[in-house]
């Protein structure tokens, strides 16, 4: 029970935090960001985070190719993290790039740390979802609105594009350190031995004996 407790706490605290600075960015980014680009720009970049994500889940639809990225799981956070780092640096001289950049990224690789983490979901929380979804729930909602309210006191504070774009890779790096916690606290699967195999008599004699009734 305390391991499914420490795991809950983890995955609802990442929930809350991830929220929180989308509550608290979000507005921040709309009025600085997406206001100054072009209405087909954004219907690109749209298309964008939302295609990608079909075919990635497309991707990890392959067992081999889902458990492959599964174990390079903490590479692909390193990854998005460095070129996020690299695209909010370009917001301070390109917007549009900058806006094109972080959606491919968001599509992508977000999208990949996303659905490869619902293994942890399979795993540890098959008991007990309907609380874990209850409490996730709660907590983003709580992060989202906490974030929201702050964000109209840091109106005047971040109102430069590489400022809103540097605390979205602080949001990412904190969260996918929540993420690593859990990650590393489950256990990788390893395949049998030969001498650990169950011994097929048993089976067969199971087998004849429903035969022979």
């Amino acid at each position: 029970m305390k391991k499914i407790r420490v795991f809950l706490d983890v995955f609802v605290l990442s929930g809350f935090v991830s929220s929180f600075f989308y509550g608290f960015l979000n507005p921040l980014y709309v009025s600085v960001i997406l206001a100054h680009l072009d209405p087909r720009i954004i219907a690109v970049g749209a298309f964008m985070s939302s295609g990608f994500p079909v075919l990635i889940g497309a991707v990890l639809g392959n067992r081999r190719i889902f458990k492959r990225l599964y174990v390079a799981l903490p590479w692909l956070m390193v990854i998005e993290l460095i070129i996020g780092s690299a695209a909010a640096v370009v917001a301070a001289f390109d917007l549009a790039v900058y806006y094109l950049a972080s959606m491919v990224v968001v599509g992508v690789f977000s999208t990949s740390v996303v659905f490869l983490l619902q293994k942890i979901k399979e795993k540890r929380y098959r008991a007990h979802r309907a609380s874990f979804d209850r409490r996730y729930a709660m907590a983003d909602a709580f992060g989202s609105g906490t974030g929201a309210v702050l964000s109209i006191a840091a109106v005047s504070v971040l109102s430069a594009p590489l400022a809103i774009a540097a605390a979205g890779v602080v949001q990412t790096a904190l969260v996918y350190g929540l993420f690593l916690i859990m990650y590393r606290r489950i256990p990788a699967s390893r395949k049998r031995r030969a001498d650990e195999e169950p011994h097929p008599w048993p089976a067969l004699r199971l087998q004849q004996a429903g035969f022979a009734a």
